[in-house]
């Protein structure tokens, strides 16, 4: 008996039947998609913006990777990627500066897949119009637990009073009652909670938001360095997204500009 000939027989049949019923091949390869976004839009009860762009890309890789949504404290996914260089999965919504790479040579990154901002929101009473951190002295500052706010850390304690809560909503709250000056959030945030809210909801008439943001900035996907073929289909996926009509449908579903 021919071995090898059996073999590449048995080998053809697998190919044949896969193909007649449309089931890969090859097993795809199951990758981890990390999101350290835990507020709406980016987490909605069991779904959210991190599923369905995980959904998304699975549906654009199929037959080649598989991604797997795993929504992790940031400080985890710090520890993660600065332990292992060459971790395996593909970071999602964070930008090059979030993660000390202005000049992206640690990690490989994607075209932007969403525009953000840092929106400053005050009472609509007592407008405050953001122009750089010296703006904000002598404010009482509602923080989320946990986050960093760049160019106002070193203010904390000092020029600034800050009172953390566990979530933006709380924040638009205590804003909203008076019980803090001002709060920091992305525009994605505040856009879906005034949107779950709804128009009947008087809350959102109570603030104010300032003509000039934070900060600007892009949201990207990256990899590590180790990792170009994924890269490679990344790119090729983000740089068709601005004409999908699928992307566009989640970007209408979330209220993202």
């Amino acid at each position: 008996m021919n071995i090898r000939s059996t073999g590449s027989g048995v080998r053809a049949l697998i190919l044949a039947a896969a193909a007649l019923f449309g089931a890969p091949a090859l097993a795809q390869e199951t990758v981890a998609a990390y999101n350290t976004y835990q507020a709406v839009p980016f987490v909605v009860e069991k779904g959210g913006l991190a599923a369905d762009v995980v959904g998304y890309l699975n549906g654009r890789l199929k037959g080649k990777y598989r991604f797997q949504l795993e929504t992790v404290p940031r400080k985890q996914l710090n520890d993660t990627i600065a332990a292992d260089p060459n971790f395996k999965g593909v970071v999602l919504f964070l930008n090059p500066m979030f993660v000390d790479d202005a000049d992206r040579k640690k990690y490989l990154w994607t075209q932007p897949i969403l525009h953000d901002s840092n929106a400053v929101i005050s009472l609509a009473t007592k407008k405050i119009e953001y122009s750089d951190p010296a703006s904000l002295n002598g404010l009482r500052f509602g923080g989320v637990q946990g986050n960093r706010y760049a160019g106002l850390e070193d203010r904390f304690g000092k020029d600034l009073q800050r009172e953390d809560v566990t979530e933006e909503l709380s924040n638009l709250k205590k804003v909203s009652s008076g019980r803090v000056d001002v709060t920091i959030m992305p525009s994605s945030t505040y856009r879906f909670l005034l949107k779950q809210l709804g128009p009947q909801n008087p809350l959102g008439n109570t603030l104010h938001v300032s003509s000039k943001p934070h900060a600007k900035f892009d949201r990207f996907l990256f990899v590590s360095r180790s990792n170009a073929a994924l890269a490679r289909e990344l790119d090729a996926v983000v740089a068709d997204i601005g004409t999908d009509p699928a992307w566009k449908a989640i970007l209408v579903k979330y209220g993202i500009e």
